[in-house]
């Protein structure tokens, strides 16, 4: 019975140096990701519109907003008008808008993963925006945009937790008579 013990007891110290090493909370990197919807559209009878004066006036907005996070990425679907919406933000932090199918529902767990730490921007649109955010903060808290719904911005952070504001920027939307 003995040399059980102590062989039990040698097995557990072997064990206990092969685990993996756990990181302390101070060591968790916080990544950060802003989500917004495309600014406003010209109506040109198109399928990929460029952004009309109100829209180029948010894309201003959005800038000024985020003046003073250093971006590491920023995202954009392949329309005219989510790149315009955030291509001066991304020359202001020398970063080129990467492209992304919003169709692709692994896109953003995977660069989540490739920018552990870093402050990522994301334009969408009105259906795939909360679609988003709901899959990083893990519920369906959000339903998809109204047509006329164009100042929400979202931003999650992951880190030890998960945590998420919804702001506005810009001038307000203004809902249609």
């Amino acid at each position: 019975m003995k040399r059980f013990l102590v062989l039990f007891l040698a097995i557990g110290f072997v064990f206990t140096g092969c685990q993996a090493p756990v990181k302390k909370v101070a060591e968790i990197e916080t990544t950060t990701i802003v989500l917004v919807r495309h600014a406003e559209k010209a109506n040109d009878g198109t399928k990929d519109p460029s952004l009309d004066s109100l829209g180029m006036q948010r894309a201003v907005a959005l800038m000024q907003t985020l003046a003073d996070v250093q971006l590491t990425a920023v995202y954009s679907t392949p329309y005219k008008r989510t790149n315009e919406t955030v291509e001066a933000i991304a020359r202001e932090n020398n970063l080129a808008v990467t492209e992304y199918d919003p169709g692709n529902k692994e896109f953003l767990s995977i660069e989540v993963d490739k920018n552990r730490g870093g402050n990522l921007l994301v334009s969408g649109h009105s259906n795939t925006v909360p679609v988003m955010v709901n899959q990083l903060i893990g519920n369906s808290q959000f339903e998809n945009l109204e047509d006329w719904q164009y100042d929400f911005l979202y931003i999650v952070n992951i880190g030890q937790d998960t945590t998420f504001q919804v702001l506005h920027y810009g001038a307000p939307s203004v809902r249609p008579n």
